[in-house]
């Protein structure tokens, strides 16, 4: 009986051998240090670190303190994992080949929950030529508009909807009176613009509506244009009629956003807001709003896509990593683990909203699906991050002493569109001079 002899000799090497079965010691397991580029070592473990070392303890994270870089070359870190803050960085640090490519974001592949956003995607495939990632978010930034429900119902106005376009905004701040019932000053519409505040407005929905006034290359102003025309006449109607908050806050520095304490009917903001109505309310002169939210203004000939979805925190695996696998399960988990995402949106909202939206932390029983119910365009370039902020400045000013002009009626609109591309060529000019000229000094 060949088998039952074979049977009897594994028997007998069980009772011989014991430490060759379950009496042997666990190997011990060494643990695989990956080293990450961050800011603050202690931010960095109070959002992730130890969140991360907890799930994995086979990993022992170390974060080495460094300023996210400006210059080129600035990626050049023994991190395993690379800290970048903004798209630029991103972009710088593909082109340099600081970063390695990783495979699509599908979080966790076993289920249908847990991806990232295609707002998200769409941003982080933006920025490489081939279109392929190679880098993760944990959060992104987005904008909506946001309106007062009391003042609404007071004066009998139908709410704001999703898929407003600014012509919309800014005829239905028009049906506000420019005083309340008590005779104080009100609002349609309040923005936080610090100066050149009707300036800024026009030129927020001339980048709503993918218009640029400025190239880059060329450095040349364009203004005096049919699409720009329209865009000038309805924002004046509304300035003329004297329901857009237009103090700035040089002019008024002291007092509360207009929004905030019931004199604006609506403001377009970022998701911030959303989380800090409470809070607000708890300051000396605040109130609690009963506030309402839908989709940012949108562009009329692309009404599914908005322009202002924005990251700032990216996370990608060195390409010289020498655990790249492991680095990778890092980023992830910082990108869309379930457990730590939503317990970083409800403690630290201003962060942004979670790159796996599923995770959004609600405020009350209020629908914050606006925020991020559009797509991305990811063909949009913010004018801040080609050219320097003085050159752009020094046009808005420029123009914002044309647009004083055409309210006091010294103007006609066609006059102050020619005026306006002639006056800001002239301010951009001067300041690229100034610009290199201290170049030429340094």
């Amino acid at each position: 009986m060949p088998i039952r002899r074979g049977l009897l000799m594994i028997l007998l090497l069980i009772i011989v051998f014991p430490s060759l079965t379950g009496c042997q010691k666990p190997q011990q397991i060494k643990p695989i240090t990956i080293k990450v580029s961050y800011p603050s070592a202690q931010q960095f473990y109070k959002m992730f670190g130890f969140a991360f070392q907890k799930s994995h303890p086979h990993f022992e994270i170390q974060v080495i303190q460094d300023e996210p870089g400006t210059d080129a070359g600035s990626f050049d870190t023994e991190a395993d994992v690379i800290y970048i803050n903004g798209m630029d960085q991103y972009k710088a640090a593909i082109e340099q080949g600081k970063l390695r490519q990783i495979p699509p974001p599908l979080l966790n592949p076993s289920t249908n929950e847990g991806d990232l956003s295609p707002i998200v995607t769409a941003l982080l495939s933006s920025a490489s030529e081939d279109g392929r990632y190679y880098a993760l978010a944990p959060t992104f930034h987005s904008e909506a508009l946001y309106f007062n429900k009391k003042l609404f119902d007071e004066y009998n106005i139908t709410y704001p909807y999703d898929g407003m376009s600014w012509s919309d905004v800014f005829a239905l701040a028009q049906r506000f009176p420019a005083e309340d019932k008590e005779g104080n000053r009100l609002y349609g519409i309040q923005m936080n613009y610090y100066k050149n505040v009707t300036m800024n407005y026009i030129l927020k929905a001339g980048e709503t509506e993918n218009l640029s006034y400025f190239d880059p290359h060329t450095m040349k102003v364009t203004m005096n244009t049919e699409h720009w025309k329209s865009i000038w006449s309805n924002a004046v109607q509304a300035f003329r009629a004297g329901v857009v908050y237009d103090l700035g806050e040089e002019l008024d520095s002291m007092k509360h956003p207009a929004f905030l304490t019931e004199d604006a009917a609506m403001t377009v903001s970022s998701n911030v807001l959303a989380y800090n109505f409470e809070p607000f309310s708890h300051f000396e002169g605040g109130t609690m709003l009963d506030w309402g939210v839908v989709s940012a203004p949108i562009d009329p000939l692309n009404p599914d896509t908005s322009n202002f979805y924005e990251i700032f925190d990216f996370f990608g695996v060195s390409s010289i990593s020498e655990h790249p696998e492991e680095a990778l399960e890092l980023v992830k988990f910082i990108a869309g683990d379930a457990l730590n995402s939503r317990l970083l949106a409800q403690k630290q909202p201003n962060y942004g909203l979670p790159a796996v939206t599923e995770y959004v932390h609600p405020v009350g029983e209020r629908d914050l699906s606006p925020l991020y119910s559009l797509q991305a365009n990811p063909d949009y370039i913010d004018i801040y991050d080609k050219v320097d902020a003085n050159v752009l400045d020094a046009f808005q000013s420029a123009a914002q002493s044309v647009l004083d002009r055409l309210l006091a009626d010294e103007l006609t609109l066609e006059e102050a569109l020619r005026e306006t591309e002639l006056r800001g060529q002239e301010a951009v000019d001067a300041a690229i001079a100034e610009l290199k000229l201290k170049q030429q000094g340094n």
